[in-house]
């Protein structure tokens, strides 16, 4: 028994306000959907950034289809794949294209983020064979597809000009912590431009001017304006100040405004 009915391609009127690289990734989406749900045939894509991840839900949900999972190496990743199950294979962790390799370097070579990115970028991986990369002061964890990590095992020595030492998987325990500097008040609503003036301490005009510029992303998409609202667990980021989440809805005050707080990742 199939697990759902597949729309029509023209019935994803969304796709018609899509850039063409956007539209592209749907329609592969829809591609997958499609040979999970004909041909029983279990497919992902490469690693998706925050907004692709959510355009690949949204694509899922116009065909009605739940036998799907976003992955990306471990618990709370960033950026993840999405996995589109044949009936008969369950969503699993474990059946994800991808692995980890840790990277271990002196403390003195001080690399970052950026260096270990264009390190991998310089092997012609493309972006979206590498998930996320988290860092330490001595090493690195490294979320790959399969292929990407064979070849960083077989060409990566340096890092710049930091020598390195490459071990397969990771330790859970040493994972970095997310941290977050939390901001707490008041605003008249959950409108996007209240959240905002008060996450980065503007006036609702600046706010409501950097969305208007592009500066502002609600899980990777730029709002249609400042009146969109915001949901409790929702990220964004604005440009030039970080990337935020509202972390909680805490009631009204007695002037009857919304009490929130927000995270900032630090």
């Amino acid at each position: 028994m199939k697990t759902t009915d597949t729309a029509s391609r023209t019935e994803l009127s969304f796709l018609h306000g899509l850039n063409s690289e956007d539209s592209f990734l749907a329609g592969s989406i829809a591609d997958k959907i499609e040979a999970a749900v004909h041909k029983d045939r279990t497919a992902f894509t490469g690693f998706l950034s925050e907004g692709r991840a959510e355009l690949a839900k949204t694509v899922a949900a116009a065909y009605s289809f739940g036998n799907l999972m976003l992955w990306g190496g471990y618990e709370g990743a960033e950026r993840v794949m999405f996995g589109a199950f044949s009936d008969y294979e369950g969503p699993s962790a474990e059946s994800f294209p991808i692995k980890a390799l840790t990277f271990t370097f002196r403390k003195q070579d001080k690399l970052t983020h950026r260096d270990v990115l264009g390190s991998l970028m310089g092997l012609g991986l493309t972006r979206e064979s590498v998930g996320d990369i988290l860092m330490s002061d001595d090493s690195a964890v490294v979320f790959l597809t399969v292929i990407a990590a064979q070849t960083a095992e077989r060409e990566l020595a340096k890092i710049g000009r930091a020598g390195i030492g490459i071990t397969e998987g990771f330790d859970p325990e040493r994972l970095p912590k997310k941290e977050f500097a939390e901001i707490k008040g008041t605003v008249s609503s959950l409108r996007v431009d209240c959240v905002v003036a008060l996450a980065i301490r503007c006036s609702r005009t600046k706010a409501e001017q950097l969305v208007t510029q592009g500066a502002v992303l609600i899980k990777g998409h730029e709002p249609n304006s400042g009146a969109k609202k915001l949901s409790e667990g929702d990220t964004f980021t604005v440009r030039g100040y970080g990337k935020f989440i509202l972390g909680s809805i805490d009631g009204s005050s007695k002037k009857e405004r919304v009490k929130i707080t927000v995270r900032k990742f630090v």
